[in-house]
């Protein structure tokens, strides 16, 4: 099975990644790419190291050993937030959100830099602080109507529908500016309809882009979204390539699809 999406030079690249806890092997020795401009899926079953791997990619988690390089920079050992400034973001399956603010203040929230907040805005007057917030709300309101969220930019955030939530995250997500973004279980939960929305959308960003590395149990969505599938089983990547080729891989279908031969 090929071992790369593309011979150009990947955005990401993960070589011999390992991670304990205790006794328990989450991730062993674990190497793929993702191309920019792609959409990579990372699947296999519940435990097979899939939200361990972003972790890591995030900082959330130091690996034991191996290398992670973006843009062919290594960033494993950077704290988070040097790790989302370099253009990484995440979306989580919790959502995450401000639940008691506005839809407006949690996008504008994830705005990076806001020089509302640094001191020299601040020594500056306020002229130039309101300016700044102003080009803030400004952004948060496009997101918000890139997203259908017209109209409820003064919602709070437990006040929407889960799929309008969904869509909130999404926006902070796209507020971060982020040229790669982790995508956890994007269209979890979400009606037959909005599935559909949210896979336009994916799609839509990569068009405009961004690149993509998702987790997404939904089999058929993972083969028709994605230009590279990445298979885990008990923390070892089990194989890997284009949706057909790991669709009718053997070790896969028998592995995670649960399809005997």
């Amino acid at each position: 099975m090929s071992t790369s999406p593309s011979s150009n030079s990947p955005l990401l690249v993960l070589e011999d990644l390992s991670k304990s806890f205790g006794g328990l092997r989450a991730v062993h020795e674990l190497s793929f790419s993702v191309q920019a401009g792609s959409i990579t899926s990372l699947i296999g079953g519940n435990g097979a190291g899939k939200t361990t791997v972003f972790n890591l990619i995030t900082g959330n988690l130091g690996a034991d050993s191996g290398h992670i390089l973006f843009r062919g920079r290594r960033i494993d050992g950077l704290p988070p937030h040097k790790i989302a400034r370099a253009g990484i973001a995440r979306s989580f399956q919790d959502l995450r959100l401000f639940s008691r603010l506005s839809a407006l203040d949690n996008v504008a929230a994830a705005i990076p830099q806001q020089r509302g907040e640094s001191l020299l805005a601040s020594l500056l007057g306020g002229a130039r602080l309101k300016a700044a917030n102003r080009e803030n709300e400004a952004r948060a309101r496009g997101l918000l109507e890139q997203l259908t969220l017209a109209g409820h930019e003064e919602s709070l955030a437990e006040q929407l529908s889960y799929g309008q939530q969904k869509l909130l995250g999404l926006g902070r997500l796209l507020a971060t500016e982020g040229e790669l973004l982790l995508l956890d279980e994007p269209t979890a939960g979400l009606s037959p309809g909005m599935v559909e929305d949210f896979c336009g959308r994916i799609r839509r960003l990569v068009d405009a882009g961004k690149t993509i590395l998702l987790i997404e149990h939904n089999v058929e969505i993972v083969m028709r979204l994605s230009d590279w599938v990445v298979v885990m089983h008990q923390g070892e990547k089990i194989a890997e390539g284009v949706p057909e080729e790991v669709r009718h891989n053997v070790s896969v279908m028998h592995t995670y699809l649960g399809i005997s031969s």
